[in-house]
């Protein structure tokens, strides 16, 4: 039987990314071009510092900031703060809004978290098929874990807004 190996975008897609490998995403994504020019940035030298197949080169901070300021406008900061995590070891929370918590919401929320529960079990069950789990298999677990706590916690948030919201 052989075994099929994901792509570098196919892995970062389904683990935790690296951080260039999610800067570089994140700036194709959005727009390479567009990132450069809403910051007077030279485009070539953006593009060089996160090419993925030049290990010699890699973004500056400036750089980093930019992309990191740019998808956060754009609401596509996510993956920046996945390879952030797999950096620092830490786990960031994306909370619900406050203002839009009722009886729906929070049973979105309760449905979330199962559905979260439920890809991590078929992924376990895929990983544990050829009787180990190698090193993409457990990648791709941990990000199951970490949006499975996410929604966790986003389930307790709701809870807690929606205890606090007049309901009538």
């Amino acid at each position: 039987m052989s075994i099929t190996r994901m792509s570098r975008i196919e892995l970062a897609q389904n683990t935790l990314p690296d951080l260039k490998t999610a800067l570089a995403m994140t700036a194709k994504r959005q727009g390479l071009k567009k990132i450069a020019a809403t910051y007077d940035l030279h485009p070539q030298a953006l593009y060089n510092n996160l090419n993925l197949n030049d290990s010699d080169r890699n973004p500056t901070l400036q750089q980093f900031e930019l992309i990191t300021e740019y998808a956060r406008d754009h609401d596509d900061v996510e993956q920046i703060l996945d390879a952030l995590s797999l950096i620092t070891g830490c786990v960031w929370l994306p909370w619900p809004d406050a203002g839009e918590t009722g009886k729906t919401e929070l049973f979105g929320e309760v449905a979330e978290l199962v559905t979260r529960v439920g890809k991590m079990t078929s992924n376990t069950r895929d990983a544990l098929k050829d009787g180990r789990v190698d090193a993409d298999e457990l990648a791709i677990l941990e990000k199951d874990l970490l949006r499975l706590f996410q929604s966790g916690c986003r389930l307790v948030e709701a809870a807690r807004l929606f205890d606090g919201v007049t309901h009538g």
